[in-house]
């Protein structure tokens, strides 16, 4: 189709179509852009090395605050300081800095695949029968996490194994199960 500047119509419709083309490719953000963020902060401490540390602290904690209220993580955080003020006794050494840094939103991970039941048996030994079952139970969970690195749906059973006369000491065998990632 020929373009014909005599009808008005076919020139609006191009001018309409150009400028939504070129908004929509101006207004589209880019996936995980980092933003440059900074935060400044004060610090004080009773030799230079003290202040100038509690300062640059203050400010790395301002900004990943403020990166956290956005939901960004920040990498690349370069801090500058300043000497603010001496106490004419030299007893406190007060420094600004500004700590900043590229922050972006984090690529989402994907939620583990809880798959693969374990179970585990350790014994537990305590002064009470209430202490030596958590005693196993923590025992067998530690065994269960070193196998398995993350587990849900945990269920315990334990049975007596020994108590001493007077009930001075008790012995469980406590079993723990769960299901894991791997």
């Amino acid at each position: 189709m020929a373009f014909n500047v005599r009808r008005p119509a076919q020139v609006l419709l191009l001018v309409l179509a150009l400028t939504l083309t070129v908004g929509a490719a101006l207004c589209t953000p880019a996936a995980f852009a980092a933003t440059l963020r900074s935060a400044t902060s004060t610090g004080w401490g009773p030799s230079p090395d003290a202040g100038r540390a509690a300062a640059e602290g203050n400010a790395r904690a301002a900004l990943n605050q403020q990166a956290a209220a956005a939901g960004e993580v920040c990498s690349g955080v370069s801090v500058t300081t300043r000497h603010l003020y001496t106490a004419p006794d030299g007893s406190a050494w007060i420094y600004e800095a500004t700590a900043t840094g590229d922050c972006a939103v984090p690529p989402t991970t994907p939620a583990p695949s809880y798959t693969v039941p374990r179970t585990e048996t350790r014994q537990g030994g305590g002064a009470s029968p209430n202490a030596a079952v958590e005693n196993g139970s923590q025992a067998a969970r530690a065994a269960l996490l070193a196998a398995g690195q993350a587990c849900t749906g945990y269920s315990t059973t334990s049975s007596l194994v020994y108590s001493a006369p007077g009930g001075a000491w008790w012995i469980y065998n406590v079993t723990v199960s769960a299901t894991c990632t791997h």
